[in-house]
């Protein structure tokens, strides 16, 4: 069964358990609380009785109001006439109300309230046997969720690295290179190869590989954004997806990589005869260069075999200005003449961007504001010119990664944002 299948099952579950404990305790107002996993606060997942908004805004913690007592007590709690609540607008007073907690492996996951009899009477131990037996049934629903969301994650995770896995690499990126491709944002990857990873193996043995595997992961881990998807492509080689990335923030994330390894905890066999880890690193980005999601995956490659040839470290393919539309290899520390050849600035330039820099100096140096990253301006620029990368960066304040395009892209991104 298809994960949205799966979901939708749990969800159809879900309300038809709901609908029938409406119907067998018959209440005025009737919810539905499950624990937010963002911040384990209860919040309505269904309800009867409630306006929208009152759904909506309702936050309950653990121990507050009612609900919030039955979930931090796992207890039910039948009240009767006269009964005060709590709410986050004050109290009110309910004839009668029923509520239970639902409980999956010893945890509060959620509450079942029922308040106010439709009939004229208060509700009874029946109506609260009624309701725990549902709440049970919403329980195993739950776990059954829970087991479908770890068995998911499990076969989409590498059992050595514990990072993502080739099938989950090839979905992601498909569907990143999709939205990249809808929001005219780039794509990056970085292609990374664990050097002499043979040797390694035939010098210490596969445990001692493994220990370098996991070694690099956890570098991977700690350097990456909280929305990339690093993953073990292969053997000895990771893949990883940086989402709304052009090639310098790629390759900033490249280099926390190798400053986080260069600080990890060697293998015992390695560190006693004075081995190192290290890492040939290869990046290149979608629409541009690449043109397509193998064209991604090639382009990266060669980059990482170009950095490998080199001895190590990051090399970016792009094209490049002086190198023509075939592309280029670069290394990450290239100096101003290799930066990225930018064919249409008008696909990324904002009116908001522009803003960044006083429009004197745009129209002077013919220059279009084409992405933002903290303290960093990507300007595109007719050829390189560093003088004018230093007036820019002088009148905005920020430090400036040229790229280059043609006059007439330029001009043409500068009368679109006019």
């Amino acid at each position: 069964m298809g994960d949205q299948q799966g979901e939708q099952l749990v969800q159809d579950l879900l309300d038809s358990i709901f609908r029938v404990a409406t119907e067998l305790v018959r209440g005025e107002r009737a919810s539905l609380m499950l624990r937010d996993d963002e911040n384990s606060d209860f919040v309505i997942s269904k309800a009867v009785g409630l306006a929208e908004d009152v759904r909506k805004q309702v936050r309950v913690r653990s121990g507050e109001g009612i609900a919030g007592r039955v979930a931090a007590e796992r207890k039910p709690m039948l009240a009767v006439a006269g009964t005060e609540i709590a709410t986050q607008k004050g109290s009110y007073k309910t004839r009668s109300f029923v509520s239970v907690p639902i409980v999956v492996n010893d945890v509060a996951r959620g509450v079942l309230n029922v308040a106010d009899p439709i009939e004229d009477r208060d509700f009874t131990t029946d109506d609260l046997a009624t309701l725990e037996m549902l709440a049970g049934h919403i329980a195993a629903c739950l776990q059954q969720q829970d087991q479908e969301a770890a068995l998911k994650l499990l076969a989409d995770t590498d059992q050595v690295t514990w990072l993502f896995n080739r099938r989950h690499f090839d979905r992601r990126l498909e569907a990143e290179a999709d939205r990249a491709k809808r929001s005219e944002h780039l794509l990056a990857l970085l292609m990374i190869d664990v050097d002499a990873f043979k040797t390694i193996n035939d010098r210490h043995g596969h445990r001692v590989g493994d220990q370098v595997l996991r070694t690099v992961a956890t570098a991977i881990r700690e350097a990456v954004r909280v929305y990339d998807v690093p993953t073990r492509y292969g053997g000895d080689e990771f893949g990883i997806i940086l989402p709304d990335a052009d090639t310098e923030s790629a390759a900033r994330v490249g280099r926390r990589i190798l400053e986080k390894l260069a600080k990890a905890q060697l293998p015992e066999e390695m560190a006693r005869g004075g081995e190192r880890i290290s890492l040939s690193i290869g990046v290149s980005t979608y629409p541009r260069p690449a043109t397509d999601v193998p064209g991604l995956i090639e382009t990266a490659d060669a980059a990482m075999y170009d950095a490998k040839a080199a001895g190590g470290g990051i090399r970016v393919w792009e094209h490049s200005l002086a190198e023509g539309p075939r592309g280029a290899m670069r290394s990450a520390h290239s100096p101003i003449e290799h930066v990225p050849y930018l064919a249409d600035p008008s696909r990324l330039a904002t009116r908001e961007l522009q803003r960044a820099v006083p429009a004197a100096l745009l129209a002077e140096w013919n220059a279009v504001v084409v992405g933002h990253e903290g303290q960093v301006l990507t300007v595109a620029l007719p050829q390189p010119n560093a003088a004018a990368v230093e007036a820019i960066s002088d009148g905005s304040g920020l430090a400036i990664y040229p790229v280059y395009s043609n006059g007439a892209d330029l001009d043409a991104a500068r009368r679109r944002l006019s």
